[in-house]
């Protein structure tokens, strides 16, 4: 009987200091001190590391893509700077911001078309500023366009297969008459990057199979 009445005591005492069943011990001094001493804000200062990390990634992969666009930008403009040739390049590419530090030299071409094909297209666009260059094109000796004020969007113009293309510089807005042209259709698929000198012309000969 003396054991059952401790047990009581003892049952009584945890149920005042608030450790008894439903009760949270918000009310102990002890209790709070243990809580306070708990590293609660841990799970905040994780929150705020790994949006730290996640930001510094963005900003990596940020200056990873532009530093992969300007590589491939520049080396681009190597290869057309030595041949005139953009392979696998798409009508309406600009390569620089102003005529004059294109650095490219008038070129003629040879380009082959694709099998049985009696007609294509020729795109042509400026890929550098916007200045003013006026040309003139003619198809087989016959005025096909005159005074074309080129753009960065690629006009496009009608062409016999096989045929003699010339483009003819009429007007140089300043640094050079530079300009793109793409004949789809061609057996390789590239965009041709030249100068026309004022009254002298870029020949183009189309050839079929």
């Amino acid at each position: 009987m003396e054991n059952n009445r401790q047990n009581m005591k003892q049952s009584k005492s945890y149920e005042q200091k608030g450790f008894g069943s439903g009760q949270t011990g918000g009310g102990d001094p002890e209790y709070r001190e243990a809580m306070a001493n708990l590293d609660v804000p841990a799970a905040g200062k994780n929150r705020n590391r790994n949006k730290h990390r996640f930001w510094i990634g963005i900003a990596a992969l940020v200056t990873f893509g532009t530093a992969m666009y300007f590589n491939s930008s520049t080396s681009g403009l190597d290869g057309v700077r030595s041949n005139g040739i953009g392979k696998g390049m798409e009508a309406g590419k600009l390569l620089v911001a102003a005529d004059d530090s294109a650095g490219l030299e008038a070129r003629d071409f040879e380009i082959q078309m694709k099998k049985n094909m009696a007609s294509s297209r020729m795109l042509i666009w400026d890929f550098a500023a916007e200045d003013g260059d006026f040309v003139t094109v003619k198809v087989n000796g016959e005025v096909l366009a005159t005074n074309i004020g080129i753009l960065h969007m690629p006009v496009s113009y009608d062409i016999p297969i096989p045929s003699v293309v010339e483009i003819i510089g009429v007007k140089d807005g300043g640094g050079g008459i530079t300009y793109g042209v793409k004949f789809p259709g061609a057996v390789q698929n590239n965009a041709y990057f030249n100068a026309a000198p004022v009254d002298s012309a870029n020949v183009y000969t189309i050839t079929g199979q």
